[in-house]
């Protein structure tokens, strides 16, 4: 069986790496005197970037980081936009209501 919960956090460390890696990839595009080797050398980038990121920031292993080194090179914003509506509960579906004891109400002006 898919464990869905490890799906999703390494699609999400994946977007969080993959805004560090299109900036970087924007910058080496500017010095780049050729565009033919840009999609290798963004590939490069989002593997090593992706995977540092992920065994920096979060607990997964080595085999995960790979995998969202991957999903940041793929575009892991556009795959967890395919997925939520599908596998995840989107982020819309939740309630959102807050309850407020009565003890805690504010009387009075605010000065």
């Amino acid at each position: 069986m898919l464990n869905f919960d490890l799906i999703k956090n390494t699609l999400i460390v994946g977007m969080a790496s993959g805004i560090v890696t299109t900036s970087l990839v924007q910058k080496i595009k500017r010095c780049l005197p050729s565009k033919k080797w840009l999609c290798p050398i963004s590939f490069i980038i989002s593997m090593i970037i992706g995977t540092l990121f992920s065994l920096s920031f979060s607990t997964a292993s080595i085999i995960d980081s790979l995998w969202a080194g991957l999903f940041s090179f793929i575009g892991a914003d556009m795959l967890y936009q395919m997925f939520e509506d599908k596998i995840f509960k989107s982020f819309s579906s939740l309630n959102k209501t807050i309850s407020i004891p009565i003890e805690n109400e504010i009387k009075g002006e605010l000065k």
